[in-house]
């Protein structure tokens, strides 16, 4: 796997000494300490793999937490000492030294547990490639990029230089944003010397995946008390999928990030890679649920494993903001329930509630200070971003009736997925799962009654549930299926293959040709192509039942629930394989490197210049500059979406967009706009920004100089930007030939002028 991985790094310009550097680090820096702490906390006969996934996962926020009061103190550096002085306790107080030996033979891993990871493992690292072959540090695959890129690049670049954020692209706006994982990539980058663009695009989110496939394995055994369970339950989170009966594809978006026709909360989505904060929360999480797990069968009666519950969430708050008030509706349903039904108050979860409350409620206030980041209540908001819906224009006019029968499909595919919870009837009230089961609900029911205004954000809530769900269909089949031989697993791989038929027959039926709502192709015609072949599905469904149950007596000990069961997953198989087989075709059509397509939201010159205006300038030096928009168009005007200069120079600028800010969002309402097409709400920062760029001047240069504190400006060729045949817009701000009078010319690079301010 090592080799695999060096080697998938070096074709993507990664050289095998920065591949070093960077798993050295994460060995001693992260792994290690945070495997020592886990083991004095976390006592018992568990496996290796185990030690180190939670370790570092602990590692992970150990890091982020020094690294805010190092940076806040300006030596970043000194973040390193607290790993450091952990490692040193434990090789020198002779009580703490047994921990840096395992749990011996009694939590060896059995081969086939270990070869079914390490296959798992491979399919993500070639889901990482998948995603490197779009981004390249080369024009023009650098410009053509996924649009939250350079966000992510510039935030990292804020925290890497500064702890009284702003947002690097406004600096009138703070930040009110889950940024703990750029953090990581910051302090990574000081102790590595790593360019941050490659800790982000190629490195730091590798181990974190690795992690995060062992950790929901070490989960699914911790739950089910068994290695199958366990290994089936990371297999389950991320390749049983939503089922694809349609014989045409997805198109655009849902076909490149690895969409499925209904949402699924699918963790193979590219979402994986172009989201870092969700794959940060998601990793830090687990561990925080294997604690809470503990402490509900235990009654509560560790105190190590107290502290470490109590101090965990400190790390998950900043990490991702979907993840605690997700646990907190789960902690809630295990209290309320287990009280109405079972007439008992379950102290342990009860007392979880209240610290998990705790940093909930210092999180809104201090990190996200009461925003809602575009988050809102919109029943059936999600179904507006469904994907077989969007690909085939069944949601341009969101009429509620459409959006009930893509729910019904969507649940559908849910159903399919994790019916295997019905086998847990018997222990519905236990508070294990009744948590898990919450956390479900939370993640379900977000996709009907929210939506984000900057897309499928609401989507997250499902993505981090999911390997929760995935456990709860696991435990329960495996309950349903109890003492598995040759013998009475026949009739199971019969449904199973059965179910892998039906998908592939359906889709024969269907046909390649792509249904498009059109004037000649109306909403009951399309309605009827969306539904059919999951009606067919459904109805294969009852059929089953029904017959299951009349011939139960000659299935050889096997329930027909069981059978059931297998048939629907039977159903998802065929969903992860054409993904995985669209990998290769579509790689020799479009490239296995640089091979993006997009419009170009990065100017060309953007990097070079970026990085000589880093080695040029320092830290607390301000830029202004004329470039607000990363494209036009005639319907829409200037999309907002500009965070290039930040990106790539690590240095703040006055006003280079305002998209995704806590006010953009807010000024939707007002503007009745989307947030990335917002005006600026501060008029006369942004006019006297561009006087200095359209009409420069002693007067107009001077004031950005001697009222803003502006040392550079930035200069991109707007006449360059994608619509050069279209007439001119009101947004561009085009440079007078004069500029050179009143700042010194410093670099040019591609459509890029840096000037210095005298």
């Amino acid at each position: 796997m090592a080799v695999a991985t060096v080697g998938v790094l070096w074709f993507y310009d990664v050289s095998p000494a920065t591949t070093g550097i960077f798993a050295a680090y994460i060995a001693i820096g992260i792994t290690l300490p945070g495997t020592l702490l886990w083991r004095l906390v976390h006592r018992g006969a568990r496996a290796l793999p185990e030690d180190l996934a939670a370790g570092t996962a602990i590692g992970y926020a150990i890091e982020v937490l020094a690294y805010i009061p190092a940076r806040a103190l300006g030596v970043p550096l000194a973040a390193q000492l607290v790993p450091l002085a952990v490692i040193v306790a434990f090789a020198g107080v002779p009580r703490l030294r047994r921990y840096w030996r395992g749990a011996g033979p009694a939590a060896r891993t059995p081969l086939a547990w270990s070869w079914a990871m390490a296959v798992l493992a491979l399919v993500m690292l070639a889901w990482a490639a998948n995603y490197y072959r779009f981004v390249g540090m080369k024009w023009p695959s650098y410009g053509m990029t996924d649009i939250d890129l350079p966000f992510h690049l510039a935030l990292t670049g804020e925290i890497k230089h500064h702890m009284d954020l702003v947002t690097p692209w406004v600096t009138s706006e703070g930040v009110f944003y889950h940024w703990f994982v750029y953090a990581d990539f910051a302090s990574t980058s000081w102790a590595t010397g790593i360019e941050p663009w490659v800790l982000l695009n190629r490195l730091s989110l590798l181990p974190m995946v690795m992690a995060y496939v062992l950790l929901i394995a070490a989960f699914g055994r911790r739950v089910t008390g068994s290695w199958l369970g366990g290994a089936l339950a990371s297999l389950a989170a991320f390749l049983v999928l939503s089922p694809d009966p349609y014989g045409w594809q997805l198109n655009g978006f849902y076909q490149t990030y690895a969409f499925n026709p209904m949402d699924d909360g699918s963790n193979l989505k590219l979402f994986l890679w172009t989201s870092p904060t969700q794959t940060f929360g998601s990793l830090l999480f687990v561990p925080l649920m294997l604690l809470l797990v503990d402490l509900l069968r235990e009654h509560g009666g560790d105190r190590r494993r107290w502290v470490l519950f109590a101090l965990l969430p400190g790390a998950i708050m900043g990490a991702k903001a979907t993840f605690l008030p997700t646990l907190l509706c789960g902690l809630l349903l295990v209290v309320c329930a287990q009280l109405v039904f079972r007439r008992r108050l379950n102290r342990v979860a009860l007392a979880a509630l209240v610290i998990v409350g705790a940093w909930m409620a210092f999180a809104n206030l201090v990190l996200f200070g009461g925003e809602s980041q575009g988050l809102d209540i919109v029943p059936l908001g999600g179904m507006r971003h469904n994907p077989a819906g969007g690909t085939t224009g069944f949601v341009a006019d969101p009429k509620m009736y459409r959006l009930v029968i893509l729910l019904a499909l969507t649940v559908l595919c849910w159903v399919c997925m994790w019916a295997g919870a019905a086998g847990l009837r018997r222990r519905l009230f236990d508070a294990e799962v009744l948590l898990m089961a919450g956390l479900g609900i939370v993640g379900m029911a977000a996709l009907m009654l929210f939506a984000h205004s900057g897309g499928s954000a609401e989507g997250f809530f499902l993505m981090g549930a999911r390997p929760y769900l995935a456990t709860l269909a696991v435990w329960g089949l495996l309950l349903l299926a109890p003492a598995l031989t040759w013998h009475t697993a026949r009739p199971l791989l019969v449904a199973f293959g059965a179910g892998v038929l039906v998908i592939f027959a359906i889709r024969a039926v269907d046909g390649t040709h792509l249904p498009k709502f059109s004037p000649t192709y109306r909403t009951v015609q399309l309605a009827a192509k969306l539904t059919y072949p999951y009606a067919i599905l459904a109805l294969v469904i009852v059929v089953a039942a029904v017959l299951a149950w009349r011939y139960r007596s000659r299935l050889g000990g096997v329930r027909p629930a069981a059978l059931v069961v297998t048939l629907m997953l039977g159903f998802t198989l065929p969903t992860v394989a054409s993904q995985i087989a669209n990998v290769y075709p579509t790689a020799q059509k479009d490239g296995w490197k640089n091979a993006a397509k997009l419009w170009p939201i990065v100017t060309e010159g953007t990097l070079d210049a970026g990085r000589w205006l880093r080695a040029n300038s320092s830290s607390d030096d301000l830029v202004a500059t004329n470039a607000h928009c990363v494209y036009l168009t005639p319907e829409d005007g200037c999309d907002r979406r500009h965070f290039g200069i930040a990106a790539y120079s690590e240095r703040r600028v006055l006003v280079e967009s305002w998209a995704y800010t806590a006010e953009a969002h807010s000024q939707e309402r007002t503007q009745g706009v989307m947030q990335q097409y917002s005006m600026y709400w501060h008029p006369q920062i942004i006019i006297d920004n561009d006087a200095a760029f359209t009409a420069p001047s002693a007067e107009t240069v001077g004031k950005l100089r001697d009222q803003y504190g502006v040392r550079w400006l930035w200069v991109e060729d707007v006449s360059n930007w994608y619509y050069v045949d279209k007439p001119p817009y009101p947004e561009e701000v085009n440079v007078s030939p004069d500029l050179g009078k009143f700042a010194q010319l410093r670099y040019r690079a591609g459509h890029v002028a840096v000037y210095e301010i005298k």
